[in-house]
């Protein structure tokens, strides 16, 4: 969803940072916001209305668990280390990691 005022995304930003959203929630709603520097200060109240329902549900929404982030940063560590490899190596060390 893209944001329809500076001050929703500031507010955005600022519950993320009290962990009152989910994290990387901002982020990814000013991704889809096509142009910052063109929102207005504030958004007209029915607006502000439907993605205050939105936040409410994000809220709700259970927090990742830890294990899983770790496993995924793992992965991501395992995927740098291996393109500095051969496709030999690479091929042996999936293969290592299949086994166990």
């Amino acid at each position: 969803m893209p944001y329809k005022s500076k001050s929703q995304m500031r507010a955005f930003f600022a519950k993320e940072e009290r962990g009152e959203l989910p994290k990387g929630t901002a982020k990814r709603w000013a991704d889809h916001t096509p142009n910052i520097k063109d929102l207005p200060e504030h958004a007209k109240k029915a607006m502000l209305e439907s993605f205050t329902k939105i936040a409410r549900g994000l809220k709700k929404l259970p927090p990742v668990p830890k294990a899983i982030l770790e496993q995924r940063e793992a992965q991501e560590a395992a995927a740098q280390h291996r393109k500095g490899m051969s496709p030999a190596a690479k091929r042996v060390a999936l293969s290592a990691k299949i086994r166990g």
